[in-house]
């Protein structure tokens, strides 16, 4: 009878240890452009990767895959310098569940939590670029009228301003890896106020150890 005990728990453990690594991992299935196949597409660590860590695999048929622990990692996923054309990098976070990847000129990750409020943060910080950079050109044009030009500078400010609230809001809600690393990355567009506020909540202590 405690043989057999033995043998029944043995057993609870390994399944019970299986479904636990299934429980840590996060698969990444990604697309890109089939002209790029044979070509490799790396998946990155940050912000101090080495040859050591970084992973890599071939695209066949317009499709790669990864499967890496969900461990809270930050990741770019990036694709060979040799590509037939421009691929924009992508930064991840690995989490529980299927990541679904599509690379290419404005490349997007979404399938769990934390990816998909950096997507949808990513496309805040795009669309905020865009608009900035349209500024930027009517400035350009109207050098000669100072009036025009500081109307639309303070128009740009702006959205400066709300892009900078949108990422500060971010991270106070991800008091974690992906806070730290967009703190460490970003500290620079944050005022005295904004750092100290982020410090206070102890976003220094998730911050990647050089």
């Amino acid at each position: 009878m405690n043989k057999h005990f033995f043998y029944l728990t043995t057993l609870l453990f390994i399944i019970s240890g299986c479904h636990t690594a299934d429980r840590t991992t996060m698969n990444i299935e990604g697309v890109i452009s089939s002209e790029h196949n044979g070509q490799i597409i790396y998946l990155v660590p940050r912000p101090h990767p080495i040859p050591e860590t970084v992973d890599s695999t071939y695209i066949a048929n317009g499709t790669f895959s990864f499967s890496i622990p969900a461990d809270s990692s930050i990741y770019d996923i990036t694709i060979s310098r040799r590509a037939n054309a421009y691929v924009q990098r992508l930064l991840i976070i690995a989490e529980e569940g299927t990541l679904h990847v599509s690379m290419g000129a404005n490349s997007s990750g979404t399938g769990t939590p934390l990816n998909n409020q950096l997507q949808h943060w990513k496309e805040l910080m795009e669309t905020a670029g865009e608009k900035a950079a349209l500024l930027s050109q009517e400035i350009n044009k109207h050098k000669g009228n100072d009036a025009i030009t500081a109307t639309l500078k303070k128009q740009r400010e702006s959205i400066y301003e709300s892009f900078g609230d949108s990422t500060l809001c971010f991270i106070k809600q991800n008091m974690n890896p992906l806070g730290g690393y967009l703190f460490m990355t970003l500290e620079n567009m944050f005022n005295e106020q904004q750092t100290d506020e982020l410090k206070k909540l102890g976003i220094e202590k998730w911050k990647p150890a050089p």
